[in-house]
């Protein structure tokens, strides 16, 4: 018993980098898009809002909020 829970959080630990890693790419796509994307001032300030707080969420390793966050940012810049 204490094998198998043992073997599950070593797992676990080993898939988090992994998570962080996806989560800091979905803020990079939306830098990128910000960059180059004609985006309103209202849309952009938004937009840089979300930004941040994916960014913050994903350090905290609130990684699935830090991707929801992205994916809403995502869907207004119409990006994938």
């Amino acid at each position: 018993m204490r094998l198998s829970l043992l073997a599950l959080a070593l797992l676990a630990a080993a898939a988090a980098p992994a998570f962080a890693d996806q989560c800091q790419d979905e803020v990079r796509k939306i830098e990128a898009a910000l960059a180059s994307k004609d985006v309103s001032s209202d849309d952009r300030a938004q937009l840089e809002d979300m930004k941040k707080q994916a960014a913050q969420l994903c350090a905290a390793g609130n990684t699935q909020e830090s991707l929801d966050v992205s994916a809403e940012a995502k869907a207004m810049l119409d990006i994938d």
